[in-house]
């Protein structure tokens, strides 16, 4: 069979596309697979990494703004990617399109559901995108991860399958990642990153907690954002000697395995991966994304006393440092709620999908 993959932005849209990918290799030795996304962005330097043929189109989000110039080049690009789409479904012609979301994988699936080729829409959060939304109206397959998802789309073949993560997450050894990493076996370690784009608010905390700190009492390696590194650097004074500062990673599950602790947005992909492997965390909700979904995808972890949570509105780096010396310094807590974040897992969430995509 032939499959279009398609999801871009962030990486919570990429990661579950390259998901499908691999256990699509994996179940149909005979399959073709073209990734399809924006030229020049994160999801073809992923799709690239892991071996996927890539095509690029044009295409920009909508932007904030009513009428202003953008809307106008927005509007020229989508134009532009519906005409490029057509031509690579004309060329490709494959048996089904995969969207996982992001205004990226809009024209692929669009132009597909109006060749009447079949369409599957993949939804991580609790609160639906604009983009599945739409896409989901004429899918042949929806899968979602929150049941609360149901109620936003419209369509009667919604299944609940969990979100897919990557093959590397189920063979993930803690004390390879560490030694791979160079962190001692009796070390604290914290992992903080903000998704693939990283969080402001929780670099200004970080730099907060390091410019009143010499040393810290545990090894903290901190994920930036490739647009923030640069000022986060200028701001920063002395690195000290335990704390290691990165703008990206392509080896965040590396980084996961080996950690005690781990500060991280609550976009539904990671905290998917901090289930996988049982991990307990401090999350901070994005305070800006559609319907307050990342408060409500921390809520569900709270409830279940797998991670503590902090609003944006109510981060400070004290009030963080504090919190993390707490569950660093409780090790019978911090193993409860690393028991409790693997329950919250969905080991066979992709094969569930492949499988019903195969049939």
């Amino acid at each position: 069979m032939k499959y279009i993959l398609s999801g871009g932005g962030t990486g919570g849209h990429i990661y579950p596309a390259l998901a499908i990918g691999e256990e699509i290799k994996k179940q149909d030795k005979e399959a073709k697979i073209l990734y399809v996304g924006k030229k020049n962005s994160l999801e073809e330097e992923l799709a690239e990494k892991y071996n996927f043929d890539f095509k690029g189109i044009d295409i920009s989000g909508l932007p904030r703004k009513k009428l202003n110039k953008d809307t106008v080049i927005t509007f020229f690009n989508l134009m532009k990617g519906l005409n490029q789409c057509t031509k690579i479904l004309n060329i490709f012609k494959p048996d089904i399109v995969i969207g996982t979301g992001g205004y990226v994988c809009a024209p692929i699936v669009f132009k597909a559901q109006q060749k009447k080729i079949k369409t599957a829409i993949q939804e991580q959060n609790a609160y639906p995108g604009k983009t599945n939304k739409i896409l989901a109206k004429k899918a042949d397959y929806v899968f979602i991860n929150f049941m609360e998802a149901k109620k936003h789309l419209s369509n009667e073949n919604i299944i609940f399958t969990g979100n897919p993560i990557r093959d590397v997450f189920s063979h993930l050894d803690r004390n390879k990642s560490r030694e791979k990493l160079k962190i001692k076996n009796n070390e604290k370690f914290v992992f903080s990153f903000g998704g693939s784009g990283g969080q402001e608010s929780t670099n200004d905390a970080i730099l907060e907690i390091l410019n009143k700190k010499e040393k810290l009492p545990f090894k903290l390696t901190h994920i930036t954002g490739r647009e923030h590194f640069k000022s986060f650097m200028e701001k920063l004074g002395k690195v000290p000697e335990n704390v290691e500062i990165l703008d990206y990673t392509h080896n965040v599950y590396d980084y996961l395995s080996s950690a005690d602790l781990v500060i991280a947005s609550s976009s539904a992909m990671t905290l998917a991966e901090i289930s996988a492997i049982g991990i307990a965390s401090i999350l901070i909700p994005k305070a800006y994304t559609a319907g307050n979904h990342q408060y409500y995808n921390a809520m569900s972890y709270s409830n279940m006393g797998a991670s503590f949570v902090i609003e944006e509105k109510n981060l400070k780096g004290d009030t963080l440092l504090r919190e993390i010396e707490n569950i660093l310094n409780n090790c019978e807590g911090r193993n409860i709620m690393a028991e409790n974040a693997k329950k919250l897992a969905s080991p066979d969430a992709v094969s569930k999908i492949v499988d019903l995509i195969l049939k």
